[in-house]
């Protein structure tokens, strides 16, 4: 697979980055760049988790990133009906 290294480090990198601004209270589990760091950093990881496949990385990751949109669209279902 085509940048499947860069790609899981890149993943790494976000995952850490959203951690790390969720505990230092820059962002909250509300924001919806917090929720856009998961979704991209599981999205790398289950790139990453394909070739040579994986299944628990792919299973936990994939679910991740489900969760993350759930967490976007909850975000954004909630400003469109206070507006």
């Amino acid at each position: 697979m085509t940048f499947a290294f860069e790609i899981g480090i890149i993943a790494g990198i976000l995952f850490v980055v959203a951690y790390g601004l969720l505990n230092f209270r820059v962002l909250t589990a509300e924001s919806p760049i917090y929720q856009s760091l998961n979704f991209l950093g599981a999205t790398g990881f289950v790139y990453t988790a394909i070739s040579p496949f994986n299944p628990g990385l792919f299973i936990v990751e994939f679910v991740w990133a489900v969760v993350a949109l759930f967490g976007l669209w909850k975000i954004f279902t909630k400003k469109n009906k206070a507006a």
